[in-house]
């Protein structure tokens, strides 16, 4: 049988190419959209990405990386880019279901009130309508305000409540440096604001210029070394 072909148009000539030359696979656009919406989760989160129904017009090639449009939201058709380097390679349309630790109301809660502890349950499992992006957790939510009335087995997350940043521009932080068994701890000074989870940049004094380092709890950050050596 011999293989269908697709015309395109190639500088002002017309040629005939095998469609699988042309299209991605749904398994490799599936597979650039789940690592995507789990990496906008957090890699310490354990989101479990599924994704269902899936329209693509991707051409196939290889590093396709998925980019979720801004709006894009759990359990509901999203839209993403399709990108490879710094070419943009299609548009994807998939809906995502996304299971991720996250905190639910138990009770009713009131619009600029604090979240107290019996208002809340931690639970792990499906979230619906949120956007992709780390869910607060326990410890963030009590405390926090909401931002609009929150009625009973409502997810909490960023757009429905005030999570403080765990680290601000300026703050004096505990720096930790970890090799190993080994581990070090300083003093450095946050020049970026984060949540616990987030990568921020911090000046210490025995490093020079600016250094990554992820946000483990209020006013204490993890160094993120490139080599081993530059413990100290």
């Amino acid at each position: 049988m011999r293989a269908a072909l697709h015309t395109i148009l190639l500088v002002g000539a017309a040629v005939a190419l095998p469609v699988a030359t042309l299209r991605a696979t749904d398994a490799s656009v599936r597979d650039a959209i789940a690592l995507a919406v789990a990496q906008r989760f957090g890699a310490a989160s354990g989101a479990q990405v599924v994704v269902g129904e899936l329209r693509s017009d991707a051409l196939d090639v290889e590093g396709l990386v998925a980019v979720p449009d801004p709006g894009a939201r759990t359990g509901q058709a999203a839209q993403f880019t399709l990108r490879a380097g710094n070419r943009r390679v299609g548009l994807a349309v998939a809906h995502v279901t996304v299971s991720v630790p996250h905190v639910r109301t138990t009770a009713p809660v009131d619009r600029d009130t604090a979240v107290t502890a019996e208002a809340v349950t931690e639970q792990d499992g499906e979230v619906a309508g949120v956007r992709f992006e780390p869910l607060p957790r326990l410890d963030e939510v009590i405390g926090a305000h909401a931002r609009r009335p929150l009625a009973v087995g409502e997810v909490l997350s960023q757009a429905v409540v005030v999570v403080p940043d765990a680290v601000r521009a300026g703050d004096e932080v505990k720096v930790v440096a970890r090799v190993g068994a080994l581990e070090a701890w300083g003093v450095g000074r946050a020049s970026g604001s984060g949540r616990v989870g987030d990568v921020v940049r911090i000046t210490r004094g025995g490093a020079r210029g600016l250094q990554r380092a992820r946000v483990l709890s209020p006013g204490v950050v993890q160094v993120l070394l490139e080599q081993p050596q530059e413990i100290r």
